[in-house]
């Protein structure tokens, strides 16, 4: 059995036992079962039983990784940006919790331009708030313009959590990074 292979394997046992209760203790113990021997019958029995209950496993992961591609697509595009808005945030003696929320506003602005089903509302959103350069949404920044009680910013913010969702993250986690 694939538990078998894994904890008979020396190498693998070392690695998953000194990785228990980490961050990283789910990748190693995926990282060593796929390396296992094992791997492929694992495999062989799950397409057996997703056929046989009409599930398609190939498409649902193909699903997972265009969604997972998209995300971290959407954070390297913006990751400049929010390192810009986190010093700025982290200098000013005096930041509100409402800052904070501006800065996150115009982050997630920023990832939804990386996002091609969310094109028409990052790009209503622009109007909106009279951006003068959408790819630089903190030229001509004007914090009474974003207003996240907007209808605008409803569909822009559900599509990014969305996206980030797809991603297998979360928006608040990915900025707390």
């Amino acid at each position: 059995s694939l538990r078998m292979d894994i904890i008979t394997d020396p190498t693998a046992f070392i690695s998953i036992a000194g990785s228990v209760n980490t961050p990283k203790g789910l990748e190693t113990m995926m990282t060593a079962a796929r390396a296992s021997s094992g791997w492929e019958r694992v495999l062989f029995a799950l397409h057996t039983v997703s056929s046989a209950v009409g599930s398609d496993l190939d498409d649902i992961w193909m699903t997972l990784e265009k969604g997972r591609l998209e995300w971290l697509g959407a954070l390297n595009s913006a990751h400049k940006l929010k390192v810009t808005l986190k010093e700025a945030l982290e200098k000013d003696s005096e930041r509100t919790e409402k800052d904070e929320v501006d800065a996150k506003m115009v982050w997630m602005y920023a990832l939804s331009l990386s996002i091609p089903e969310l094109k028409d509302e990052s790009e209503a959103w622009a109007r909106v708030v009279h951006m003068e350069d959408r790819m630089n949404p903190l030229k001509s920044y004007n914090v009474d313009h974003w207003d996240c009680k907007k209808d605008e910013w409803a569909a822009l913010d559900l599509g990014v959590q969305a996206a980030a969702e797809r991603g297998g993250s979360a928006f608040q986690d990915a900025w707390n990074l």
